[in-house]
């Protein structure tokens, strides 16, 4: 039996091992994601607004419709900084609205 270095083992043991399982973890996320987002936005546009996704110093917002959309860019300026005080998203350096169906 090989030996293996324990950090290999723990980094083993929280990456997914399927796409199922991948999708489950960052649906997971997405979850995580938008609390923490509705948590600093204005209860009026909170319910409207969920994150998409966060890669690569990029946040996506999808909110249910242009309008809403538009209240929200309005807010960006205000939400930006507290937004960035949460450790998942202190990386963010672009936010991206995009309005549709959630």
């Amino acid at each position: 039996m090989a030996r293996r270095v324990v950090k290999e083992l723990l980094t083993e043991r929280h990456q997914p091992r399927n796409p199922l399982e991948r999708l489950v973890k960052h649906a997971a996320l997405r979850e995580s994601w938008t609390e923490q987002l509705r948590a600093v936005l204005p209860p009026a546009i909170a319910p409207h607004c969920s994150v998409a996704n966060v890669k690569g110093g990029r946040l996506t917002i999808h909110v249910v419709d242009s309008s809403w959309a538009t209240r929200l860019r309005f807010e960006l300026p205000k939400v930006e900084p507290a937004l960035r005080s949460l450790g998942d998203f202190a990386d963010v350096t672009e936010i991206r609205i995009r309005s549709g169906a959630l």
